[in-house]
């Protein structure tokens, strides 16, 4: 018996070829149907990144740890060189050689670069555009010399740590002439007796410009000595704690990098081993980070930390406290030169001038320096509190203007995190602070929950050493004005807020202070536009607008892309840009991808940075391209 047949619900009986031909097309396509998903979504993102590889766009992969990165070609490959004649000359003397190469593998894995390690070094003519790395390779053969020669000839890059190649494959020692061949000069090694274990970094260099300019990072003491290095130019020096070297090793540096000609490979060497930052790596990797993607002729572009291209700031502050009429002095030096000084004043001491004060503030920069010369550090809440109104309501008894006023300057450089919270509150948009209060040299925002950046208390840190400091070390006036000099190159070399703090008291007519700070004026003057004198209000107000300026960036290959958005609702005026030259010398042509667009000033820094500088730009987004011969 043949089964009921079936009715549709409208009570039509259903024709089977017809119901077919309706089926959905979902139904008809069958097991086609992801094949057919797939090829549709990925036919245009294959012809896009085709087109845009061919741009110079470099494909994107997914890494390891989730983050996007890029697909590098074969001769962009990182090498490390695990040398064999090293290995047995270190086991010889009873050494390990895998200390000093295993630092180097947890960095290279750890930041996810594409790496390949080698024991053969005529496996080089494979990657001539590629870096190697010498980790500390001291003993090297004649064959091993060649190769690498031929590499670096070639165009291949390389770094190089410590002592490497001034000992034969025998072991014998050979001298610094294989360091030299590659544009770094040695001048031996520097005293384990002399307090040099910090690494202090050069801002917007091209090897550490990811860094802050004046960054310290500790060193540790090893059987391996630092060595004294010159190059074309320097991205670290060593120093001690307080960032003070010794005269003779002034024009040295420990982290050194040399570009000879656009046809052969950069060069980078460092005067330590590996065994001084081991036991500590996360903060230096951002160096090596830096001074890879630089070795790779890889563009770059950061936010400069000064305004209209400057490449330092210098403020000098007087403690007008007691001899507060010495302050006449000092700005009578600084009305001379020129230079914008500012005045932290001691309300106590400044009610018994009143004339005095009156002067200095119709012509410079004025601030507080407490109401009595006690620090605020430990002080209660309340304690603290009333002592800013106790402070406030004296000045304003002699300047009508005093309640504006903004900076302040603890006595004793003694505060805590309740002052700063105090000083917030209370409309103080600065405070000069010490030196420990950050490890860079560049100002800082107060980091506090809720404020709005227009209100921030913007932290300047002591940079140079004080009268205080001088006065200990005992120097003769010829050797205060060099100390003075030296600490003010110190901080225009690293890219620093260099600020120079000196009290009235020692301020007297006869003081090596009064002495010496004219010779430090003049040479001020002769370091040219590229330093920025400025008061210390007006360095707290730049850095405030420069925190308006976002920045992101992406090299394609070809051309550097830059994206700028400004925040706020007021244009930021002389905001710039540090662009690292992928070749030395010739500076990068730049173009607004919007029409009409704001096109900065290109300006050379020196061989191998430009700056970018914008007169005036106004809230909203800006997107450029840089693009290099």
């Amino acid at each position: 018996m043949s089964a009921a047949p079936a009715y549709s619900p409208f009570g039509m009986k259903p024709n089977p070829t017809h119901q077919r031909n309706r089926r959905p097309l979902f139904q008809r396509m069958g097991p086609y149907l992801h094949l057919l998903v797939i090829v549709g979504l990925a036919a245009p993102i294959l012809v896009y990144l085709g087109i845009m590889q061919t741009l110079g766009w470099r494909a994107p992969v997914m890494g390891m740890r989730g983050a996007l990165g890029y697909v590098s070609s074969a001769s962009g490959t990182v090498l490390l060189y695990a040398s064999p004649q090293t290995r047995s000359y270190l086991q010889g003397i009873g050494g390990n050689y895998e200390v000093l190469l295993t630092p180097w593998r947890n960095y290279l894995s750890q930041r996810d670069w594409t790496f390949k390690e080698i024991q053969d070094t005529s496996v080089l003519k494979k990657y001539s555009n590629g870096v190697l790395i010498l980790p500390s390779a001291l003993a090297l053969g004649k064959e091993e010399r060649a190769d690498i020669m031929a590499f670096h000839a070639a165009g291949g890059a390389i770094l190089t740590t410590w002592a490497t190649g001034t000992r034969a494959g025998s072991g014998d020692w050979e001298g610094w002439e294989f360091l030299r061949d590659l544009g770094t000069t040695a001048h031996g090694e520097i005293a384990p007796s002399a307090e040099a274990n910090h690494l202090i970094l050069t801002g917007e260099s091209p090897l550490s410009r990811t860094l802050s300019a004046g960054q310290r990072v500790f060193m540790s003491k090893t059987a391996e000595p630092i060595l004294r290095l010159k190059g074309e130019a320097s991205a670290a020096r060593l120093m001690n704690w307080a960032r003070v070297t010794d005269s003779d090793r002034r024009a040295e540096g420990a982290v050194v990098y040399t570009d000879a000609s656009p046809t052969v490979g950069r060069v980078v060497s460092f005067a330590f081993a590996e065994s001084t930052w081991e036991s500590h790596p996360l903060p230096i990797f951002p160096l090596f980070d830096d001074t890879i993607a630089w070795l790779q002729r890889e563009p770059a572009v950061t936010l400069a930390a000064w305004p209209q291209g400057k490449q330092a700031a210098q403020v000098i502050e007087m403690d007008t406290e007691q001899g507060f009429a010495n302050a006449t002095a000092f700005a009578a030096q600084a009305r001379a030169a020129q230079f914008p000084a500012s005045f932290y004043i001691l309300t106590s001491v400044a009610k018994q001038f009143p004339d005095v004060l009156r002067a200095l503030a119709r012509e410079f920069d004025i601030g507080y320096h407490g109401d009595i010369h006690v620090s605020f550090k430990g002080q209660p809440l309340s304690e603290q509190g009333k002592r800013l109104q106790d402070m406030r309501a004296e000045l304003t008894s002699i300047l009508p203007k005093a309640p504006a006023l903004t900076g302040f300057r603890a006595p004793t450089e003694g505060y805590d995190a309740t002052t700063e919270l105090l000083l917030q509150k209370n409309g103080f948009r600065h405070h000069v602070a010490d030196p420990n209060r950050t490890d860079g040299r560049l100002p800082l925002i107060a980091k506090q929950d809720g404020v709005p950046l227009d209100q921030a208390l913007i932290v300047l840190p002591r940079t140079q050493r004080d009268d205080l400091n001088l006065h200990w070390e005992k120097l003769t006036p010829e050797q205060t004005v060099q100390a003075l000099i030296d600490d003010a190159d110190q901080a225009f070399e690293t890219g620093s807020l260099g600020l120079l703090s000196i009290h009235s008291q020692n301020f007297g007519p006869d003081s090596a202070l009064t002495r010496a700070l004219p010779d430090l004026l003049a040479h001020l003057k002769t370091l040219g536009r590229p330093l920025w004198m400025a008061s210390a209000s007006d360095v707290a107000q730049w850095w405030r607008e420069r925190e308006r300026v976002r920045l992101s960036s992406n090299f394609t290959g070809k051309r550097l892309e830059i994206s700028l958005t400004i925040t706020g609702d007021k244009p930021v005026k002389g905001a710039a840009l540090t662009v690292m030259l992928p070749h030395k010398g010739p500076l990068p042509v730049i173009s607004s991808t919007k029409i009409g667009g704001v096109l900065p000033a290109v300006l050379k820094i020196d061989d191998y940075r430009a700056a970018l500088v914008f007169d005036s730009l106004a809230p909203g987004n800006y997107f450029y391209q840089a693009t290099f011969e």
